[in-house]
């Protein structure tokens, strides 16, 4: 198995429990119950089976617990204070790229991709494109090819029903008439 870990704990395993049960944010409890099991005793490699993270993981948190006690590992979590990247694109160029995505302008997300690199020389990839289309929930939809022979009054009248009768009788009537 390895070594019991020799460290000067602040908490006691009861605390620290305790700790576990009440905390919500997930990388938070995780590394609270991985603390926890440690303080019962427990060898690094079955707490990290335990918890399901690797054993350097939960070496980086006991480096951290020394430094400088629960706070430190506590405070130490993906994303924290940051506000995320910059956006390529100013909020003035996102409302007019929302614009032309809701006037239907673009068939593909290859499409507004071309169109914000011709308009303003920004590169996006695909994804990155798609990404920020998900973020600002714009779907790019476009309607449906249809035929250009398609009579669509006589459509409409089909789908209402108003044909006078079933819709199988409407079809049998107006593919007779189709074919003589």
């Amino acid at each position: 198995m390895g070594q019991r870990i020799k460290i000067d704990w602040q908490e006691t395993a009861g605390e620290l429990k305790q700790m576990y049960k009440q905390e919500r944010h997930p990388q938070r409890r995780t590394r609270l119950q991985a603390l926890w099991h440690l303080c019962c005793g427990r060898f690094v490699e079955e707490v990290a089976n335990i918890v399901g993270v690797t054993q350097r993981s939960i070496q980086s948190w006991l480096s951290w617990y020394r430094q400088g006690g629960l706070t430190e590992v506590l405070r130490r979590v993906a994303g924290h204070g940051s506000d995320g990247a910059e956006p390529y694109l100013s909020d003035l160029q996102q409302r007019a790229l929302a614009a032309k995505v809701q006037w239907g302008e673009f068939r593909t997300a290859w499409d507004a991709v071309q169109w914000v690199q011709d308009r303003w020389g920004i590169s996006y990839t695909y994804k990155g494109m798609y990404a920020l289309l998900q973020r600002h929930d714009l779907k790019i939809k476009v309607p449906r090819p249809r035929s250009e022979k398609a009579n669509l009054p006589q459509q409409d009248a089909w789908k209402k029903g108003a044909s006078g009768g079933t819709r199988r009788r409407w079809y049998e009537q107006n593919l007779l008439s189709m074919a003589l």
